[in-house]
């Protein structure tokens, strides 16, 4: 009975009701189908997975090894699974080489994964499933050995460590706890999971969007208590200043000439690079006053080749080209200016930020705040009134387009990324309200006394209030934790294959009513509760620590 009495009762309501779940889903085939679809259970799933447990149990004993060397005072299970990391590692290396077709499933679909399906010269597209080269396997195989020897000497000169003089020792064992703490990271959150990648992706997609939104709402908090110093508001003024100055240096740029000349009869030809605002004025018809009818277009290279297309395509009975270039004397319709996108995008940039900073400046100067104190109060209000799945929308589709195009293709992010920087952004308002509720939770004379010792304001923020304020904070931001998984489901809006989106695609495929949407609810119970349990087992272990 003790031990029931330690089971939160939800969890104990959910243990109750897992036998008939696991009878559904073992007895109903559309449910142990849509469950298969959803997990993302893949081919060839089973000898992954066992391949996958193998390596990632050596990994973590590799890493509980480089700890306990690390901090000679560990507790008996650490001194135990430190010495099981040698015998472990060198039985996987020894695996390798006798019986590779155990790692290999896992080590070849990892591989396979992190190349470009659509453009790598390393995948044979010639079968029905797309596989790897056989030469190319035999490369994974002796790659994935080549890694076990490696390992099972980092497993071995982590021992030997323990022998170098105390001035060094420190900093190699550091060394080696990244080392294989990357190794881990990497299994955990970087290989394709063959064998649950819906699971995989959605918890993935939480957790880095949980760092990232933490890092970003300690940094709106850091940057809420800055105080302004008496040059602050002449220093933020001329930069804003400064700003508009060039902003008003790019409005000032000579024009472009363009005119529509032809009929509109039919299609008319747009130079390519025509800013979009005067392709938008001749597709709506808003060049002509009084008319609203719409008329379609068509790209051009260049301005001779509209000028062709009038001549050479029946559909084509227009163009619209620089001034001067119309040397087959087609009538002229309408004329107009404009200013070129390589002075106009950087002059609209520099206006917003100039006007912006230049307003936090004023308002700064009236409230005795810092200006960055109120551009951060601003973010932090403004991003709690958007609802997430319009924050998700606007940074996964337009404004990661514009990056884009701003960067000639340079940065092109992935759904994934979109999805996890969006979550990021939306969350971290809320981040930085808990942290700077729980650091005014502080009282204000142990900052006082930090400074009496001498403590600069960053080692008094690390030292003394960050650790206290984390305490207080935890439940809250534990429950964030739960509604950023339920969130990522939101993802699938951009088409991010979590639970959700597969969940959709199974129910379209198959035509099932509520199979699909049970098992998805099903799932996101179990893993919200499972969360929620070992968020309150850390919550306990700081109220202990406390004590």
């Amino acid at each position: 009975m003790s031990r029931l009495s330690s089971i939160r009762p939800s969890n104990l309501v959910l243990l109750a009701a897992a036998p008939f779940i696991i009878y559904l889903f073992a007895t109903s085939s559309k449910y142990l189908r849509s469950l298969i679809a959803i997990l993302g259970i893949g081919n060839n799933a089973g000898p992954i997975f066992v391949g996958f447990l193998i390596i990632l149990a050596v990994a973590i004993l590799g890493y509980l090894c480089a700890r306990k060397a690390r901090f000679q005072t560990a507790p008996g299970w650490l001194r135990i699974s430190a010495r099981a990391a040698l015998p472990a590692a060198l039985a996987l290396m020894v695996l390798g080489f006798v019986a590779p077709q155990v790692l290999m499933p896992f080590a070849e679909s990892a591989f396979f994964h992190a190349l470009s399906e659509n453009t790598s010269t390393l995948i044979d597209r010639s079968a029905q499933t797309w596989v790897l080269f056989p030469e190319v396997v035999e490369k994974v195989q002796t790659g994935l050995q080549i890694v076990l020897v490696v390992y099972a000497l980092v497993i071995a000169a982590i021992l030997l460590s323990l022998r170098l003089p105390n001035g060094s020792q420190g900093y190699v064992q550091l060394g080696f706890e990244i080392l294989t703490g990357a190794v881990l990271f990497y299994l955990m959150f970087m290989a394709h999971w063959q064998f649950a990648t819906g699971v995989a992706i959605t918890f993935r997609a939480a957790i880095f969007a949980y760092i990232f939104a933490a890092i970003l709402g300690l940094i709106w908090v850091g940057l809420q208590s800055f105080k302004p110093k008496a040059r602050t508001t002449v220093t933020y003024g001329c930069i804003s200043l400064t700003l508009l100055a060039i902003s008003a240096f790019f409005f000032m740029q000579p024009q472009v000439k363009y005119e529509l000349v032809g009929t509109l009869d039919a299609r008319i030809a747009i130079v390519r690079g025509t800013p979009q605002a005067q392709a938008d004025m001749i597709r709506f018809g808003e060049f002509q006053e009084g008319e609203s009818q719409q008329y379609r277009i068509r790209s051009a290279p260049d301005a001779a080749s509209a000028l062709e297309q009038i001549e050479t395509v029946d559909s084509v009975s227009g163009a619209f080209v620089p001034v001067g270039t119309n040397t087959k004397g087609y009538p002229v319709i309408w004329q107009t200016q404009f200013l070129p996108d390589k002075y106009r995008n950087p002059a609209l940039a520099f206006a917003v930020f100039g006007f912006l900073l230049l307003t936090l400046t004023v308002g700064g100067a009236q409230h005795k705040l810092h200006p960055l104190a109120v551009g951060a109060e601003f973010f932090v209000d403004t991003i709690r009134g958007i609802p997430m799945l319009v924050i998700i929308l606007y940074i996964g589709l337009p404004l990661a387009g514009a990056v884009k195009d701003a960067t000639g293709g340079g940065i092109d992010m992935t759904n994934m990324t979109r999805g996890i920087i969006a979550i990021s952004v939306g969350y971290s308002a809320y981040m930085a309200e808990i942290f700077r509720s729980g650091i005014e939770a502080i009282p204000r004379g142990q900052i006082e006394a930090g400074g009496s010792l001498g403590l600069s304001r960053w080692q008094t923020a690390r030292l003394i209030i960050l650790p206290q304020a984390l305490r207080i904070v935890t439940p809250p931001l534990g429950n964030e934790f739960i509604a950023m998984i339920k969130d990522t489901s939101l993802l699938s809006i951009l088409s991010v294959r979590d639970m959700t989106q597969r969940m959709r695609e199974f129910q379209a495929a198959s035509f099932l009513p509520f199979a699909p949407f049970n098992t998805a609810a099903i799932l996101y119970v179990v893993i919200t509760l499972g969360c929620a349990s070992f968020l309150k087992w850390i919550e306990r272990r700081t109220a202990r620590d406390d004590r």
